[in-house]
């Protein structure tokens, strides 16, 4: 009213007086309230997945190294942290608290939906001048809330609101805009291996193979550092035995024999199953196995391996598959096989000097755990305290391996930047828009054709092919093409009819904590696939001219009578008899359909004889179409039958916490899992129940709850609650107010 007046006053002035109109600046500046010094403001809204961008110019001093706030993209079915960062003016600030309000469009306006669970702390200290290292590795340091997964999708505003209750000079508002268009989707197919050979004492033991529910444990981890939906694809790809102690030492980086030896069977596993693209092949192992140097192996687009469990291996297995090579930290001094594009990250690092920082603040919403990039290293070094870098995180997203492809949001939104065409103002998207879904990588897969496989090792460059299989399949191009290398298929004059590069399918070995890579010479399993001919009758390996392995096509042709299944307690069990020529090996195989043949997984491969006893785990309920082949590798013969597996209960399986795990009390604690019927299909949240020491809490594949203050151990429990199918599985961990277990003292 004041301002108001003397505005008035001012104009009347002026019309009276134009010359004076230079006073009307002066005027009104001298109106207006002097700036306080007691105040406090919103320094910034940090919103994180797994790792992001924060005022990257007050830590990181290469400008090439920094990127704007929140500049990392999110994506969708991914929760979120949120950390609001406040500053006061010439004065500490006790007692400032916070609320985060998501907002959705209705008719063109904001308005608000649903305010975000805080996490602890529920008020800071906000500070004149904070250090910003303090910031940013403490979560005591800023106001924290949840996004969770269900709530990542589309486009959506965050309102935030900080204040000291009963203060009103401290406050302060803002907002900051979320685009969750993108999802991506890990896909998994998994190779369980059971175990029948001799322990550390030599005696003759037999482990089981890993379940599915195994297989998505493990994964949790690659799950939390990766761009990618908390809900994966798993399949199983048959089940293998494999009988050798998994013992030697790693040599300039190589894998083992006897780790080569299994990779050799994992790849024709993931050929007999049709090289399925944008897929990852992993062979799980158990616990139990006799170990030398390393604890897993693989990568390279081929297939990986390692054990139940440990996660961080399959996290770095699976970033070889991705093509990704070691981040330069802790590496033996003859590997000079690492990526050289990693960024030094200074003043982490130098680029002398380099030791794979993370580059930015990681954050684990799952656990609240906070990485600095001053400790951290990049999931793809051998040093400790892994997470994933800013370089890698980067490079995963619009990865085609994850089969990326844009969500629906609210009816009302507009579609996202990469379909701008769809953009219509007058038009609100009803029916469905048409960007909804839409892949941004075409995902068909190629027709299945008849391929000739070899499959062997190379060795102090000498070949050895220990598999000739023609089957049906995908082609492949895994692998590094050997130099002076190629596989030729000759007809009975000597021609050349089909030729292929023989390609070194890399492994990379991971011991304790990961330790070596840098062979300089080509090492382990060999492949290559040539299209079939009815014309060919000699396979012919040279180096450069050098004729280095031949083999010429049997004069008998192989046959298969008699094919049966049956199914006897959990197993399914089947039989065949084969007439074959003895001049070379025969490779056994037996796969499945369950879409009568239009695609196959693998069952089981390396029979030793014509019967194959496969788990019915392994297979999807109802009517499926089972394949038995077997190929000397010029001649091929199978036959079929068919079995209706029954309905199995679905697999469910608790992500986090894990059983044995300790949880902080004063933080809302992530009960994150998944259930998958025996169909192959993803139970959906509607039909998951969520309890606590007996007590419902909530439902979904991931909830948010708030832990009893006392500490002690807790059961929870995931159920598939619907009236045609129950399963359950419950985990025991340990609440702290620490997060870290209490210690047990003996008296």
């Amino acid at each position: 009213m004041k301002f108001d007046k003397a505005l008035s006053t001012i104009i009347k002035a002026i019309e009276k007086n134009p010359s004076r109109s230079a006073l009307l600046k002066d005027s009104i500046d001298a109106l207006k309230p002097v700036p306080s010094l007691f105040y406090i403001n919103i320094n910034g809204v940090e919103v994180t997945q797994a790792i992001q961008y924060r005022q990257s110019s007050k830590h990181l001093t290469d400008p090439a190294d920094q990127g704007p706030d929140n500049s990392i993209r999110l994506v969708a079915d991914k929760p979120a942290y949120v950390r609001v960062y406040v500053q006061s003016g010439l004065e500490r600030v006790n007692n400032v608290r916070g609320v985060v309000t998501i907002q959705k469009r209705r008719y063109g306006v904001w308005v608000d939906t649903v305010a975000l669970e805080q996490q602890w702390p529920f008020s800071i200290a906000a500070l004149p001048d904070p250090n910003y290292a303090n910031e940013r590795r403490s979560l005591a340091n800023s106001l924290n809330f949840i996004i969770p997964s269900s709530l990542m999708k589309g486009k959506m505003r965050l309102k935030v609101h900080v204040e000291v209750p009963g203060e009103a000079r401290y406050s302060d508002d803002s907002d900051v805009d979320i685009d969750a268009y993108l999802k991506q989707t890990f896909h998994l197919r998994g190779i369980p291996v059971q175990y029948f050979g001799p322990d550390t004492a030599g005696n003759q033991v037999r482990l089981t193979a890993p379940t599915v529910a195994d297989f998505q444990r493990t994964l949790a981890t690659t799950l939390l550092m990766f761009p990618v939906s908390q809900t994966p694809e798993i399949s199983l790809a048959g089940t293998f035995t494999f009988s050798e102690p998994l013992t030697g030492a790693i040599a300039n980086g190589a894998c083992p024999t006897s780790w080569n030896n299994l990779l050799f069977w994992l790849g024709i596993a993931k050929a007999v199953d049709g090289n399925k693209s944008n897929t990852v092949y992993y062979g799980l192992l158990p616990n139990g196995i006799p170990l030398g140097g390393a604890a897993g192996c693989g990568g390279g687009g081929g297939t990986a391996a390692g054990f139940v469990d440990d996660g961080i291996t399959m996290a770095h297995e699976i970033g070889h598959y991705f093509n990704f090579p070691h981040a330069p930290g802790c590496l033996p001094p003859d590997d000079l096989t690492f990526d050289t594009n990693y960024p030094a990250y200074e003043p982490y690092n130098t680029a002398a000097n380099g030791m794979a920082s993370i580059g930015e603040y990681g954050t684990d919403p799952t656990t609240g755990t906070i990485y600095s990039p001053n400790s951290s290293r990049d999931i793809m070094s051998y040093c400790g305290s892994r997470w994933i870098s800013l370089y890698h995180y980067q490079a995963l997203m619009e990865h085609p391996m994850l089969d990326p492809k844009i969500v629906p949001g609210d009816r009302e939104e507009l579609p996202p930047y990469v379909y701008e065409k769809f953009r219509d103002p007058r038009r609100i998207p009803d029916p469905t828009p048409p960007w909804e879904g839409i892949r941004l990588f075409d995902r068909k897969e190629a027709d299945l054709q008849r391929y000739l496989v070899i499959t062997g090792f190379i060795r102090q460059d000498q070949v050895e092919i220990k598999s000739v299989l023609k089957i049906e399949t995908r082609q492949s191009f895994s692998g590094r093409k050997l130099e002076g290398f190629t596989v030729e298929l000759l007809n009975a004059n000597n021609q050349v009819i089909q030729r292929s590069p023989l390609l070194n399918l890399v492994a990379h070995a991971c011991g304790c904590g990961c330790s070596g890579e840098g062979s300089h010479e080509p090492s382990g399993v060999i492949q290559a696939m040539l299209g079939d001919s009815d014309e060919g009758i000699t396979l012919c390996i040279r180096r450069n001219k050098e004729e280095l392995w031949t083999r010429r096509i049997p004069e008998q042709n192989i046959t298969i009578d008699e094919v049966t299944s049956s199914i006897e307690e959990e197993e399914l069990i089947i039989t065949w008899y084969t007439s074959a020529s003895d001049q070379y090996p025969i490779e056994r195989v037996v796969r499945y359909s369950s879409n009568s043949g239009l695609d196959w997984q693998t069952l089981a491969v390396n029979l030793p004889e014509d019967r194959a006893v496969v788990p019915i785990a392994s297979l999807r309920s109802g009517y499926n179409l089972i394949e038995v082949i077997v190929s000397d590798g010029f001649n091929s013969s199978s036959g079929r039958t068919e079995i209706d597996i029954p309905l199995r209960e679905p697999t469910v399986t608790i992500l986090w916490p894990t059983e044995g795990s300790t949880v902080r009390t004063d933080l809302v604690a992530r009960f994150w899992g998944t259930a998958r019927g025996s169909n192959g299909e993803i139970i959906p949240d509607s039909n998951l129940c969520w309890e606590l020491d007996g007590r419902p809490i909530g439902e979904g594949s991931e909830c948010w709850k708030d832990l009893p203050e006392w500490e002690g151990e807790h059961r929870v429990t995931l159920k598939v609650c619907n009236c045609r199918q129950q399963a359950e599985t419950s985990v025991i961990f340990m609440a702290t107010c620490t997060g870290q277990r209490p210690y047990m003292i003996n008296r």
